[in-house]
């Protein structure tokens, strides 16, 4: 259940496209208040992926 949520969500982004953490937050923050616990779903189950210094994904 929780991985087809992710897919849904993960569709709010372009394929390719670098964001920087707040444009992710900002995207996230309209579906759900605890933006970040939906963030760190993402990066674990591999739906985005997020560079070594933390500023882009």
């Amino acid at each position: 259940m929780k991985i087809i949520v992710l897919e849904e969500i993960v569709k709010n982004f372009s394929k390719g496209k670098i964001y920087l953490e707040k444009e992710i937050n900002r995207v996230l923050k309209r579906i759900y208040e605890d933006y970040a616990i939906i963030r760190r779903a993402l990066i674990k189950y591999g739906f985005i992926e997020r560079t070594n210094d933390c500023n882009s994904y």
